[in-house]
């Protein structure tokens, strides 16, 4: 069909530029708004506490009733992490490839409360038509299958989203890159292409998966004992070589962790993941065989294998434990946060008496695409307008300089953060305004109600702890009746400190009759004396400054 002429069209990050994950990125056809991916990221260090953080879906929602569609690259958590909070705010149909969809209804599913079903499966050959544009896809490599291209056809030429990729020449089936597609969009003509930065520093190739396939299968069979496989639990491609690397040793394989073991039932229901039959057993059957006839394959929380690699080895893991002569054999590649976690977490294994396996280091393990890949996927599409996405700041910087070495101009390129409104019009394309863009912290069933007050809260406590004063008040006859009783927790040590105890009793003793002699006495003003001058005085004694809560009670 023929599209309709587009006056106005918009390219919005709303995440996934300047960090690694949270891919969100909105498109707007003059009226009519296009998200696609909506991902979580695992939060660093400072943010104490915090299990995950998504976008913050503040302008969808301000918008909601001109979004159309919600389109998925891949069914990793950072492409569908977030869905389950953003269909909370916005209710739009939701597309993907057959497993990107039933990982996304089974996250969607955890969410009790939620109740959403507007969910389309569509593949290579899918072509969707919306008022003003047409939306095709094509297939990618990653180390996921069903992973998908997502291509918006306008009047003014196609936006391409590469979503994550690599280029791998043996990669087949539901893995391998629809080169020819590609080539033939950039035929048609590409407006602009927003592409994955992930591994833009890296010069080269990325190593091809049949060749980590064979150094799997090579450990396995050198690997006395237990296996032990630390993965990451959407690895679908890491997975499926263990599998087939424990069959060809002959040993079973247990699962350990609830999200390991539905990607396995999804991706065998839907043959994206191929078992022999009785490879699998229960995790409390593995007693019933030898050391050397058993492969474990473990992750943890949200999928991350790491944490839980620390509780077996101390013993803590509810299901399995460390034991020596194990062999623990990690496949994943740590992100620049989790780097000193994962050193400490080998230096525990190795006390704990057991072998530890990486990754070779003369494969370059990754599941997305380095230099010379990326420079190729834009001679095929020859965007006029690129825009690396999916990366931190110095990443893409990295591909927007190979960008400029296969001829792009520097002004066609846009390196852009968060909220930035990237606006075409009248035949050019420049950054205009901004939206609201920010994170949303997940914390256990809060979402965004833990904001910097409490983290600063939390870094209070973690750094200088907690001391509490708890009094008791007659004010009829204005005298204590108790107290000052001093409780500290992560500040001092109570039985070492006694002199330093009596004195801020004191301090605290004098603030409170002081106030009750005030003929306009206030629980407020009492509370902030207590606070202001008890602080001053334990940062003298100290040089600490801990939380100090002041609890005044009356009779």
């Amino acid at each position: 069909m023929t599209i309709k002429k587009a006056k106005h069209i918009k390219i919005i990050p709303l995440g996934g530029v300047g960090e690694s994950g949270k891919n969100m990125y909105v498109v707007e056809i003059d009226h009519d708004m296009f998200v696609l991916d909506a991902g979580l990221m695992f939060p660093e260090n400072e943010l104490l506490g915090i299990d995950i953080v998504v976008p913050d879906f503040r302008y969808l929602e301000e918008n909601k009733e001109r979004v159309r569609a919600i389109f998925l690259s891949h069914g990793h958590e950072d492409a569908i992490g977030a869905l389950p909070y953003l269909l909370q705010k916005v209710k739009a149909p939701v597309y993907g490839s057959e497993l990107t969809i039933e990982l996304a209804k089974a996250a969607v599913k955890a969410e009790r409360k939620l109740r959403f079903k507007d969910f389309h499966v569509v593949d290579k050959d899918t072509v969707l038509s919306f008022q003003k544009i047409d939306v095709s896809f094509y297939q990618t490599t990653h180390t996921i299958p069903d992973s998908l291209g997502i291509v918006l056809q306008t009047s003014e030429g196609s936006i391409v989203y590469t979503g994550d990729f690599k280029f791998d020449q043996s990669a087949k089936g539901d893995y391998e890159t629809s080169l020819s597609t590609i080539a033939d969009i950039g035929e048609k003509g590409v407006l602009a292409v927003l592409s994955d930065s992930s591994e833009a520093e890296h010069p080269g190739t990325t190593s091809s998966d049949r060749l980590i396939g064979e150094e799997i299968i090579h450990a396995f069979r050198s690997a006395e004992g237990r296996i032990i496989v630390a993965c990451v639990a959407s690895n679908v491609i890491r997975l499926q070589q263990v599998f087939d690397a424990s069959a060809a040793t002959e040993r079973k394989v247990a699962i350990v962790g609830k999200e390991l073991e539905r990607v396995v039932e999804i991706t065998t229901r839907l043959n994206k993941l191929v078992v022999e039959e009785d490879l699998i057993i229960p995790i409390e059957e593995i007693k019933k065989y030898k050391d050397d006839e058993i492969t474990i394959i473990e992750t943890g929380n949200l999928g991350e294998p790491i944490q839980s690699l620390q509780q077996m080895t101390k013993g803590r893991h509810p299901k399995l434990n460390i034991k020596a002569g194990d062999t623990i054999y990690i496949t994943t590649t740590p992100s620049p946060s989790l780097e000193t976690v994962m050193a400490k977490t080998i230096d525990m294994l190795y006390r704990a008496g057991a072998k530890v396996l990486t990754m070779s280091r003369d494969l370059f393990i990754s599941g997305h695409a380095s230099q010379d890949d990326l420079k190729l996927l834009l001679n095929l599409l020859k965007p006029t307008y690129f825009i690396p996405v999916h990366g931190e700041y110095r990443m893409l910087i990295s591909h927007a300089k190979l960008a400029y070495q296969i001829g792009m101009p520097k002004t066609n390129v846009f390196v852009v953060g968060k909220g930035d409104v990237i606006e075409y019009k009248n035949g050019d394309m420049t950054v205009g305004n901004r939206v609201y863009a920010g994170n949303m912290l997940i914390d256990g069933l809060g979402v965004g109600d833990v904001g910097n007050i409490v983290l600063r809260d939390r870094k209070l406590l973690s750094e200088d702890g907690i001391f509490i004063i708890v009094v008791t008040l007659n004010r009829k006859t204005k005298t204590i009746v108790s107290g000052p009783e001093m409780i500290s927790r992560g500040f001092i040590y109570v039985r070492e400190s006694e002199k330093l105890i009596q004195e801020s009793a004191k301090l605290v003793t004098n603030i409170v009759n002081k106030n009750l002699q005030d003929s306009d006495f206030e629980w407020s003003k009492l509370k902030q004396d207590i606070r202001d001058q008890l602080s001053r005085y334990l940062f003298e004694q100290t040089k600490r400054r801990p939380m100090i809560l002041a609890i005044i009670m009356e009779v």
